[in-house]
């Protein structure tokens, strides 16, 4: 394999990567952006018995909404990446605290997946080479 393609690999990882991502965070957004209150109120029944009071989780719902839309069209567009990724980070580090006060250890674990994608991502920006922040290009 010649280097010129395999450097074109790993950029093509990262587009599709990146695009998963972005696909699954604004796929979640979607689905429940038509019924945001009902999500909302199953939320705050959820973290019921927890130290978290009511009005913060029904807005913070509403902000875990916003967000995952938010950082799904930019990881699509490849626009920000590195914001959407930083913001990607912050939002699971934040689904992991409140999965933890609801002891599902097992959500914790998938969130740490998603974790380590936004790690390997953002440690691998050099070869985001196709998206609006970089021109839609493969041969930078």
């Amino acid at each position: 394999m010649s280097k010129t393609s395999h450097k074109t690999d790993k950029q093509m990882a990262f587009a599709l990567l990146r695009l998963t991502l972005g696909i699954n965070m604004l796929g979640r957004a979607l689905v429940r952006l038509p019924d945001a209150q009902q999500f909302a109120e199953g939320m705050a029944r959820n973290f019921a018995d927890t130290i978290l009071p009511e009005p913060f989780v029904l807005v913070y719902a509403y902000v875990i909404l916003l967000a995952e839309a938010v950082i799904g069209v930019l990881l699509i567009l490849g626009w920000k990446t590195r914001y959407a990724l930083a913001g990607m980070g912050l939002l699971m580090a934040s689904l992991t605290i409140g999965q933890i006060l609801l002891q599902n250890y097992g959500t914790v674990a998938n969130i740490l997946i998603y974790a380590i994608a936004v790690y390997l991502m953002l440690t691998n920006t050099e070869h985001d080479h196709f998206g609006i922040d970089t021109g839609f290009s493969f041969k930078k």
